[in-house]
């Protein structure tokens, strides 16, 4: 389940979401190619422009966005000895719950019932009425954030050409800055080893974020393969 809260016109409104409505807000998002970000405790963003006629011809541009919070944060929860298990649960099609047993099957494999309580207890595996088991979206979209973390580089400032290995006397400036060059540029990198360069720190990171978008859109994507 999520905390939905919806940036509207009037302000905002909040309510409850299911994974499944969920789901389909995110879908329905990627489709109208609105921009989604997956957050590390499990929620998402969704975020667009809405447009509408005002005085005369006049369009005014209005930012709307929708929150979507898991009621049980799942990136913290998110250890080695977990992402083992988790990965079992979801590579096995027909991973079942056991609640006599208390643990969960995955073909050949059983995950032990310490470990079974602590993925269900804390939101990671949700389980039908007829003892089916699966990753939740919660989880999925942790898991995206925690693959898609950034960071940007600290600009170098003023420095000597000579330590870049760049052959040039660099600028004549008072204020000890004699024979040094100033640079602004940064560069956004993420845990997937994707790193993009730009002009300065801001630059870096809209294509930080622009990055943490796409692979959420990505994600999204993986989820009803027949989207473009």
């Amino acid at each position: 389940m999520f905390r939905e809260t919806i940036t509207h016109a009037g302000g905002t409104t909040t309510g409850e979401a299911s994974e499944k409505h969920a789901e389909m807000l995110l879908l329905r998002a990627t489709r109208r190619e609105y921009r989604i970000e997956a957050t590390r405790q499990g929620g998402a963003l969704i975020s667009w422009t809405a447009r509408r006629f005002g005085t005369g011809e006049q369009i005014i541009k209005v930012e709307r966005a929708i929150l979507l919070v898991p009621h049980r944060a799942a990136g913290a929860a998110l250890t080695d000895t977990t992402l083992r298990d988790l990965d079992l649960i979801d590579s096995y099609r027909h991973s079942e719950y056991r609640p006599v047993e208390s643990v969960i099957l995955c073909g050949l494999w059983r995950i032990p019932p310490a470990a079974t309580a602590r993925l269900l207890a804390r939101g990671l595996v949700g389980v039908d009425k007829r003892g089916r088991a699966w990753v939740t979206l919660a989880t999925r979209l942790a898991l995206v954030a925690r693959d898609h973390s950034t960071t940007t580089t600290e600009p170098e400032g003023w420095h000597r050409p000579a330590d870049s290995g760049v052959a040039s006397a660099g600028l004549n400036k008072p204020g000890r800055r004699a024979g040094r060059l100033y640079s602004s540029a940064s560069t956004a990198l993420c845990e997937c080893g994707f790193h993009a360069f730009a002009g300065d720190r801001t630059e870096a990171r809209r294509l930080a974020a622009d990055h943490r978008a796409e692979a959420t859109a990505a994600f999204v994507r993986s989820l009803a393969p027949s989207l473009p």
